[in-house]
This record gives structure tokens, C-alpha cells and sequence, in this order.
């Protein structure tokens, strides 16, 4: 049985244990109302008139019988509810219940044999199949049964017969409709559950997350995408009916500016950058539902990456024809005229600087060219407990310097996914910047690396922490940009080059205060490595 069928069937029997509940609750109102008459002087005349002691005494037996059917049901199993057994044994018992207090009170004239037509009609919405027909043919069996002996009592006349079989036509009339509507309606449902499954499939098979959110903020459904995105399903049981506070944050944006439906987040700082596109559900309530679309920009970011590489590789082409060739001949013509011996102390230092500076536009000119002619990531699996002693003895040797480099991995046995080549390349940078910047303060080249496991997303990054002074926070939110720099002699292409090397490898550069107050480079990467 597949997935569908079974889940199917199991709303079916949810709804036929509840009809079965409700039929009981109705069950007990006439037997309350039935007693209600029995006790009421004005209608004493035509309620239990035939048989008062019978009458009282099955009216008492069919209300406790009743009551105490309606405490199991309680406590009984809906799928045992839901079995044809139970509703049929029921079933035959009220129609024997209610068939003596029709005869009690003289047969059909009384009126009491009406309320055998719901009885038979509950029995065509909750019994299945032509077995549901024997419920109307008992009720009429015993009606005409019950007129005859009253006949031999003389208590009613022939003319209760014509009434009795109009009344068991009526019997049959009711339970084939009721059989016949809820056929239909269980295959209506069964068309609609389908659809239903094959809609939720579909959204759970989406990439892009998909959330309901209610006007509280407590989710009301998600899929497999957006549990992902949102790292729900690693929350505990109570917060995962509650969206990330980051989201939240989005979500009141929104609220407030409507005409921005998309917003970008990071759930947590180390997480990828996701696009939250937010739609009202239309709906007469007031406090309206939320409908949140959620996508990974990394795609996006990678596609943008292209067209930029692209654009660059033309505009670098254009440099190195229109500036490098002119600068070259600048920096020769200033290095000849620093060798004059004409020259005094004051025009020998101009030609110095404009040395020093066609130096620093060549650098920039490479670092362009360097990224528009840069191939493309060829990630592989990095044992970084072997690889990074490897790069740090690389890195340290021919430097001037003496350098310290302090390596800490926890657990040892962290692998990542990478480009060997690019992460060097970004690493190399960030040791640079991090030895300069520590050497300024304290006098001692020195830098750490740490590795370590996120405990919010499970996924590893890679710290470099320095012991300078720090970046002030007004330099923060430019600190990636290109040709951004606080240096005389940098370009400003080194940040920006390794954050766009880290985003070809599927990982995020960002920057931090450390404890000791200095600077903090994690690399954060966005897919689980081996280890």
C-alpha cells in the first residue's frame, strides 16, 4: 500500500469514528428528550400510552447503554472506531432500542418511528457496501412486526400498516441516499487527497523553500528546502514552530514596506546568504497569513560572479592596452632621470615617487588581470591537520622575517572540500595582512589559525586572528570592497580578491573583533566535508 492510500485511509477512519461519536452524542439527546415527554403531564397521552412500565425501563436501559458507549469511544482506538463491527453492533442495537418505545407508545401513530430514518440513514454514511441495507430491512421487519401485535391487541387499525410500509420505503430511501452521497464524497476526497499529496510532493521536492507563516509568526507549514535553509529541523521541538529571529527581523521590514517584497539574511553569521520573498495570503480574516518564498543567492551570486569575471576580462584587456604600455614608458623615462647626475637632492626624490607609484599601478594592473584570467575552482577533499603544516612551512620560508605562525585544529581530523591553489592564495593573503598588522603593535610577526566545527550549522571554517589594533567600525562595511584601502603602498584588491576566491569554493569571508581586540578573518564554508 503506498504512501498516499495509507494516509488515505487513515483520514477516512478518523472520519468515520468522529460520525460515529456525533451519532452517539445524538443518541443520548433523544434519550433525554425522550424521557422529558415521558415525564410531561400535557404529553403522557401518546408517549409510552401502550406499555408505560416497558417504556421506562427501556428508555433507562437504552440511555445508560448510551452514556457508557460514549466514555469508550473516549478511550477506544480510532482505527478500531473506524471497523464496520462496532458501528453495525450499535446500530442494530438502537433500532431494537427504538423499536420497543415506538411499540410502547402505540406503533407508528405515536410519531416516535421517525426517528428510525436517521438511524438508518447514519447506518448508509458510516457502514460501506450493500451490507449497510440490512439496517433499513431490520427497522422494517420490526416496524410491521410491532404493528401486527398491536393489531392482535387492538390497539391500532389496518390503516397503520399502509403507514408502517410507507415508513419502511422511507427506511430504504434514506439509507440509499446516504449510501450514495457518501460515495461520492469519499471519492471526491480521495480525488482531492491525491491532489493534495502530489502538490505537497511537489513542494517538498522544490529547491527554493517555501514557508507559511500565521500573523504570530509560528510556522503553519514548511518544506524539506526551508527546513534546510533555516536549519529547522536541528532546532529543538518547541523552536522549530518559530521562524529565526533574523528572519522575523525581515519579515517586520516587510511589513513596514510592503513594495520591498525581497529581502536578503544570513540565519546565522557564518550561514549563507538567503533571499526572503514575502506574499500575503489572501483571506477575509484580518490577521492575514504570510506565504515566504526562500533561496540560497549562492546561484544567483556564482551566475552574477560570471558576468562580472566576464566584463572585467574585457575592461583588463582594455587597461593593459590603453595604461600599462604608456606606464611602462613612464617608469623608464623617471628611472633614466634619476640617474642623472644633473638632478639635485629635491628632484631626485620626485623621481623616486613617481617610481614608487607607476610600481603600485602595475600591482593593481596585475591583480586585475590576475582575476580576470583566474580558473575556475577545482575543489577537492583538504585534511586540513595535514594539509595547513604543510602550507605554513610553504608560506614561512624565504620571508625576511622570522614569522609565528600558531596552528590549532579541534578535531584533528577535519576535512574541507576546496581548491588547494585558491585557498592558499586567500590564506597566504590573510597571514600577510594579519603578520604586517601584528607586527605594528606588538613587534612580532605573529598570527593564529584555528579550525574548527560551527555548533549552530555543523559545518567548518577556518579562522586567521592577529594582534593589531584592529579595523575601526566605520571601515567595517567597506572593507571588501575593491580599491579600498588605508594603506599609502596597497591596492585594495586583497580582501576583495580572496572573499571572490572563497565564494568559487562554496565558502563565506567575513570579518570579526577577536578577544584580544585585534582582527579576526573566518572562512566559513557552506558544504559538510568529510570528516
Amino acid at each position: 500500500m503506498s504512501s498516499t492510500e495509507s494516509g488515505l485511509k487513515e483520514e477516512q477512519s478518523q472520519q468515520r469514528s468522529t460520525i460515529l461519536r456525533v451519532y452517539n452524542y445524538y443518541r443520548i439527546l433523544i434519550g433525554f428528550l425522550f424521557l422529558f415527554l415521558f415525564l410531561s403531564e400535557n404529553l403522557s397521552g401518546f408517549i409510552g400510552a401502550v406499555n408505560p412500565d416497558l417504556f421506562l425501563k427501556t428508555l433507562i436501559t437504552y440511555m445508560i447503554a448510551n452514556v457508557l458507549i460514549g466514555i469508550a469511544t473516549l478511550f477506544i482506538r480510532t482505527e478500531v472506531l473506524a471497523k464496520t463491527t462496532p458501528s453495525i453492533i450499535i446500530l442494530i442495537g438502537d433500532i431494537i432500542g427504538l423499536t420497543l418505545l415506538v411499540f410502547s407508545s402505540g406503533g407508528v401513530s405515536s410519531g416516535l418511528g421517525n426517528f428510525l430514518i436517521f438511524t438508518c440513514a447514519f447506518g448508509g454514511g458510516l457502514i460501506h457496501g450493500r451490507v449497510s441495507t440490512v439496517l433499513p430491512a431490520i427497522a422494517f421487519i420490526l416496524t410491521i412486526y410491532n404493528e401486527a401485535y398491536l393489531f392482535f391487541l387492538e390497539r391500532n387499525d389496518l390503516q397503520s400498516f399502509f403507514q408502517a410500509g410507507i415508513l419502511g420505503v422511507v427506511f430504504f430511501v434514506a439509507n440509499i441516499f446516504f449510501q450514495t452521497a457518501s460515495r461520492q464524497l469519499r471519492a471526491r476526497e480521495s480525488e482531492v487527497f491525491t491532489l493534495e499529496q502530489i502538490n505537497q510532493l511537489i513542494i517538498d521536492q522544490m529547491k527554493t523553500g517555501v514557508v507559511v507563516v500565521s500573523h504570530a509568526g509560528t510556522i503553519k507549514s514548511i518544506n524539506q528546502a526551508a527546513e534546510k535553509f533555516l536549519s529547522i529541523a536541528a532546532e529543538p521541538e518547541i523552536a522549530r514552530e518559530k521562524l529565526p529571529y533574523r528572519l522575523v527581523d525581515r519579515l517586520m521590514q516587510w511589513k513596514e514596506d510592503p513594495e520591498n517584497s525581497t529581502i536578503s539574511f544570513h540565519t546565522q553569521e557564518s550561514s549563507p546568504e538567503l533571499l526572503a520573498t514575502f506574499s500575503d495570503l489572501r483571506s477575509p480574516k484580518p490577521d492575514s497569513d504570510t506565504l515566504i518564498f526562500i533561496e540560497d543567492s549562492t546561484e544567483t551570486q556564482r551566475q552574477a560572479q560570471q558576468l562580472k569575471l566576464a566584463s572585467l576580462g574585457r575592461l583588463s584587456a582594455s587597461i593593459a592596452h590603453e595604461i600599462r604600455n604608456p606606464l611602462g614608458a613612464i617608469s623608464h623615462a623617471a628611472q633614466l632621470l634619476g640617474e642623472s647626475t644633473n638632478l639635485d637632492r629635491g628632484d631626485r626624490r620626485l623621481s623616486e615617487i613617481i617610481q614608487t607609484h607607476c610600481v603600485r599601478m602595475n600591482d593593481v594592473i596585475e591583480n586585475v588581470l590576475q582575476m580576470s584570467r583566474r580558473r575556475n575552482a577545482d575543489p577537492r577533499p583538504l585534511p586540513l591537520n595535514t594539509w595547513l603544516p604543510g602550507f605554513i612551512e610553504e608560506f614561512s620560508t624565504g620571508r625576511a622575517a622570522e614569522t609565528d605562525i600558531r596552528l590549532s585544529i579541534e578535531p584533528n581530523d577535519i576535512t574541507v572540500n576546496a581548491d588547494p591553489l585558491h585557498l592558499s592564495q586567500v590564506l597566504g593573503n590573510l597571514c600577510q595582512n594579519g603578520l604586517r598588522y601584528s607586527e605594528k603593535k606588538t613587534g612580532k610577526p605573529v598570527a593564529d589559525i584555528n579550525v574548527r566545527i560551527d555548533e549552530t550549522t555543523s559545518l567548518p571554517y577556518i579562522e586567521v586572528v592577529d594582534y593589531g589594533e584592529g579595523v575601526s567600525d566605520e571601515l567595517i562595511p567597506n572593507l571588501f570592497e575593491p580599491f579600498y584601502t588605508t594603506e599609502t603602498s596597497g591596492t585594495g584588491l586583497g580582501l576583495y580578491l580572496s572573499r571572490e576566491l572563497c565564494e568559487a569554493n562554496s565558502a563565506r569571508l567575513s570579518y570579526y573583533r577577536s578577544a584580544d581586540g585585534g582582527s579576526c578573518f573566518r572562512i566559513s564554508f557552506l558544504q559538510k566535508g568529510n570528516y
